[in-house]
């Protein structure tokens, strides 16, 4: 009797667990496909550093929890030297809302370190000390089911 309750037990769980997966391909189909058609209605983050300056589109789209990913676009790459800043302008659908910066450090031996923050709106931030190798600007996007994370992605280093 045992063996048949837990039979059906995993079997409720394998239904559950297929309905939301198909859920969750069937939410970010739909997400990429409207990157897809029209990328022009994207925000777009615009990077400078020594005397260079980049466009980047967002390059991935995340659940909200960062559990399951698909790139949808480049990581893009900018120099960065050590002592010269990273200066970021974010179009105003990301800087009118909450969103965060995780920024990558390496010290003198070669250790990263992540820094991740949440930035209001308004909000900014400097840190000319440390060696920035790499920055993700994350954006929640959506609401209930189809909420999740744009995901841009610049190498400094």
């Amino acid at each position: 009797m045992m063996r048949s309750r837990t039979k059906k037990i995993v079997a409720a769980i394998s239904v559950l667990m297929v309905v939301a997966l198909v859920a969750y391909v069937s939410v970010l189909f739909v997400i990429i496909k409207n990157i897809n058609d029209d990328p022009d209605k994207l925000p777009v983050i615009t990077a400078y550093a020594h005397g260079k300056t980049i466009e980047t589109n967002p390059a991935g789209f995340c659940t909200i929890d960062l559990s399951q990913c698909a790139q949808v676009g480049d990581i893009y790459a900018l120099d960065v030297p050590a002592g010269y800043p990273l200066q970021l302008s974010l179009s105003t659908d990301v800087s009118d809302a909450q969103w965060a910066l995780l920024a990558v450090y390496e010290d003198a031996d070669g250790n990263q370190t992540g820094e991740p923050r949440v930035f209001e709106p308004g909000e900014a931030l400097a840190d000319p000390v440390k060696q920035l190798v790499g920055v993700e600007i994350h954006l929640a996007v959506g609401e209930g089911s189809e909420q999740g994370l744009l995901i841009w992605s610049i190498k400094t280093a």
